[in-house]
């Protein structure tokens, strides 16, 4: 029976044995993170930087395409038919106001304004001897019949003159005229051309803004554009005019931007981007790094007075850069968290940066 009883005597030992051995061991693990905490000393508050809250107007972007055209620019025809005996002028050529481009051959009219000056100093000598003569001398009727004459060959000289002055084609303003094929001795038949002319000191670009933004264009407002071909040139300029009806089928409303070009680099025909900045209702403003995310959307922390954390949301209306114009229950000179607040909680404690 001693046999018997012998081995559980000794199973029930080694049991009792292993118990308090772990017994021991988490009383040991408990005094070492005990120690490991008291050596660490209390948990420390996260430290953060923060952000005092701005209200301005909402600066929304409207983006478009639109092709440029000069501010003036004509075709230069003739009024009247003739030969080409002088071209002065060459294709790329700058000219001014009035400066004289193309002569057409004018003997026949130039005869013609001589002849009518000589008339004209005529019938002036007839109008101004009467004049010195007494009225009985001459009657009242002559006089009249020497006044007439003269007024009418004051008007045949004019006449000659503009006739003659049709001969030469001048510049209507200045600018830069078009390549031409014309040669002296070349025959110009009426209207036909004989070369472009554009005043590229302003380009103008035609484009359209949605109807949705259409009330917030006005005259004046400023203008970004950038050629399509080149991308980071930026010109800057001002909305020129405004249509004054949405095109019913496109929705959209016409607008017409006037972008300076004193050193002539930006041509005709040109494609540009542009984008006009719209001034809205005032808003919050923060940093992006200020903006939050989980499921439920973008959110800030605010600061209350004794430096802990609140969630407010946030819906994005706008960005500027680094700025962000936002939608959320802010007023002016709130705190915000700027950075920092990846993994702070509601109701923590934090200390500001610097403080």
């Amino acid at each position: 029976m001693h046999s018997m009883l012998h081995p559980f005597r000794r199973s029930g030992l080694a049991g009792s044995a292993l118990t308090l051995a772990a017994a021991a061991s988490l009383t040991l693990a408990s005094t070492s993170t005990e120690a490991q905490r008291t050596r660490r000393g209390p948990a420390t508050e996260p430290i953060v930087s923060v952000y005092e809250v701005k209200t301005e107007p909402v600066r929304e972007r409207v983006a478009a395409v639109g092709s440029g055209r000069a501010l003036a620019q004509v075709t230069l025809t003739t009024r009247v038919a003739g030969v080409i005996s002088e071209v002065l002028f060459k294709g790329g050529d700058r000219v001014e106001k009035d400066q004289v481009l193309v002569r057409l051959a004018s003997e026949p009219e130039a005869i013609a304004v001589e002849t009518a000056e000589a008339q004209r100093a005529q019938a002036f000598d007839q109008v101004e001897r009467y004049k010195q003569l007494n009225e009985a001398s001459v009657s009242r009727v002559v006089r009249a019949e020497a006044e007439t004459a003269l007024k009418v060959a004051d008007a045949a000289l004019r006449r000659a003159r503009e006739e003659l002055d049709r001969m030469t084609i001048k510049a209507p303003f200045a600018g830069i005229v078009g390549l031409t094929n014309l040669q002296t001795g070349d025959y110009l038949a009426v209207g036909n051309p004989i070369a472009t002319l554009d005043d590229r000191s302003t380009i103008v670009i035609e484009f359209t803004v949605p109807e949705a933004v259409a009330p917030q264009i006005t005259t004046g407002m400023p203008v970004r554009a950038s050629l399509a071909a080149r991308p980071g040139e930026i010109y800057n300029g001002k909305v020129a005019g405004v249509g004054t009806r949405i095109d019913p089928i496109t929705r959209t409303l016409s607008v017409r931007g006037e972008i300076p070009n004193p050193d002539l680099k930006l041509i005709p025909g040109s494609t540009f981007s542009v984008t006009v900045q719209l001034s809205g209702d005032k808003s919050p403003v923060v940093p992006g790094l200020a903006i939050q995310w989980d499921r439920s959307g973008a959110y800030v922390w605010r600061l209350t007075a004794d430096d802990t954390v609140e969630r407010v949301d946030a819906a994005i209306l706008a960005r500027d850069g680094d700025r962000v114009f936002i939608e959320a229950k802010l007023a002016p000179g709130d705190r915000v968290v700027h950075e920092g607040g990846g993994l702070l909680t509601v109701g923590q404690k934090v200390k500001i940066l610097g403080s």
